[in-house]
Formats: C-alpha cells, sequence, structure tokens
C-alpha cells in the first residue's frame, strides 16, 4: 500500500524557491543514502515526496519566514518516513491466503 501524497492545490513558488535555497543542507541532514527498504522505497523517495508534498501543501504556503519552512518541511519528512515504514512493516505481517490455508492443512494432519 502506497500513499498518495500528492495534492490537487497549487504548488507555491515560495516554498519551492527556499527548498531549493537549502536543498543540499536538507538533503545532508535528513537523507540517510540511497538505499532503503521500505515498501520498494529508499529514503531519496521519500525525501522526494516529501518535497513535492510540502511545495503543495497549503500550510506551508502560509508560512512567512524561511526558517518556519525549514522546520515545517522537516517536521513533514519525519511524519512521511513515519508512515512509510509502518506501512512497509505492515505489509510484511500481512498473512496471505495461501500461507494460511498451508497452515491450517498442517494443523489437521
Amino acid at each position: 500500500m502506497q500513499r498518495n501524497r500528492y495534492k490537487k492545490n497549487k504548488a507555491s513558488t515560495y516554498v519551492a524557491r527556499i527548498i531549493g535555497e537549502h536543498y543540499i543542507e536538507l538533503h545532508e541532514r535528513l537523507c540517510r543514502g540511497k538505499h532503503g527498504n521500505f515498501g520498494s522505497r529508499s529514503y531519496e523517495d521519500i525525501f522526494s515526496d516529501t518535497i513535492i508534498f510540502v511545495i503543495q501543501d497549503s500550510e506551508a504556503a502560509n508560512l512567512i519566514t524561511p526558517t518556519a519552512v525549514i522546520e515545517y518541511f522537516i517536521y513533514r519528512y519525519n511524519m512521511i518516513e513515519y508512515q512509510v515504514i509502518k506501512d512497509s512493516q505492515q505489509l510484511k505481517e500481512t498473512a496471505y491466503a495461501d500461507y494460511l490455508q498451508i497452515k491450517e492443512n498442517t494443523q489437521e494432519e
């Protein structure tokens, strides 16, 4: 299960500019590498999703200072990262019908 984080809101050029100006700093601080196996998602994917989410978020567009936008971005990144990791764990714990059927058959014997 992959959540849809893309909104139909118009992208904020103000927020995009601030994120662009601090991109390298944010990337180095938040991205733990190109790898990660969270339901075929990596930290790079999470970082990209966060950029798109925050640029389209009306709450971020209402923030006045660049510091507030950066703090909001970090908050959203942590939130999206947590959701992706939990969703990945949930997928791994899903018992499939074939597995349940085999388990029942072995218990009957």
